[in-house]
């Protein structure tokens, strides 16, 4: 995923007083103590907020952070996989990094300090900023963060060409501590076929119900050509499909990108995939809402006693 910056103005390189009469016009927006983006930039956080605003925000506090610090710091955790690329669940609330120094009391509240716990080589750079190398990022957010978020990240980060041997030789160099147990079943389970974080998501809910590993990008010989369900089981020639709106708003995809086209293509997919003998099940975002039906539907495709021997993944929570 590409990262686009946002540009950050700082209090102390300009008139306190003018910039914060701005921001209390709506004319710049505060992206934290001292430090503010122009309304293009990214929005004012609320409900309304997308996951893609949501990360720019992230991105901005990133950003003046490091602008503000003199003292040696490391971004990490979801803040360095921010800076990686990598795709996330849920943009990190707080910005992440490590410090040779205690914090003191007044250290700010959007800030989280770790201990100085890395060695050089666990260090590069990302967006000009220092960050954690991408196989220290994933297995520290596989250790800290839900196995869903985790789970996010790792998949992004095998499909940008780390490898499951190098995250699992770098658990293996940490301390055994809380989390690892549960990082290394999301390493194990992590999978460079998913595309989006919502096809994670569809995966994640199958794994914690302890049924078989459905295949990333499975292809279906059709008619027409070889296509790819987002999810499947070649087995039991069923394929899952994860539906995203995005596909059908203008620009949705990629600049140019052509929403009732995309439609038009997707109907002569499906249609190619189930003429080939592979049943397709429709996923979207709206199952949040019933992920117990969800899994009802897949389930009805698979045989009867593999699903009622499946047994919920305790590594795996909600």
């Amino acid at each position: 995923m590409t990262n686009i910056i946002p540009t950050v103005r700082l209090a102390s390189e300009g008139n306190r007083n003018t910039l914060a009469a701005a921001a209390r016009a709506g004319e710049i927006i505060r992206v934290r103590r001292g430090a503010y983006c122009a309304p293009d930039q990214i929005r004012v956080e609320g409900p309304g907020s997308t996951p893609r605003e949501a990360r720019r925000t992230a991105l901005a506090r990133v950003r003046a952070l490091h602008s503000q610090l003199s003292a040696d710091h490391v971004f990490g955790y979801a803040s360095a996989a921010l800076l990686h690329g990598c795709r996330l669940w849920t943009a990190p609330p707080a910005t992440h990094i490590y410090q040779r120094y205690r914090a003191s009391g007044h250290a700010a509240s959007d800030v989280r300090r770790h201990a100085w716990t890395i060695s050089a080589g666990d260090v590069t750079a990302a967006a000009g900023m220092p960050v954690t190398s991408l196989a220290r990022t994933v297995v520290d957010c596989a250790r800290t963060l839900h196995p869903l978020d985790g789970l996010v990240i790792a998949d992004s980060a095998l499909a940008m060409g780390i490898t499951r041997e190098t995250l699992l030789e770098v658990l293996a160099l940490l301390p055994a501590r809380r989390g690892s147990r549960r990082a290394r079943r999301v390493i194990e389970l992590a999978d460079g076929g998913a595309q989006s974080a919502w096809e994670t998501w569809v995966r994640y809910e199958i794994l914690r119900r302890g049924l078989p590993r459905p295949v990333t990008q499975m292809p279906v010989h059709t008619a027409v050509g070889v296509f790819h369900t987002d999810l499947g089981y070649t087995g039991w020639a069923l394929g899952i499909e994860f539906d995203g709106r995005v596909k059908y708003r203008p620009d949705g995809v990629r600049p140019g990108h052509d929403p009732a086209q995309e439609y038009l293509d997707e109907k002569a997919r499906a249609a190619a995939i189930r003429q080939a003998g592979i049943t397709i099940e429709n996923v979207s975002s709206a199952d949040r809402r019933d992920v117990a039906a969800m899994i009802d539907r897949i389930v009805r495709h698979l045989p009867h006693d593999l699903a009622t021997a499946a047994r919920p993944d305790p590594l795996l929570p909600p």
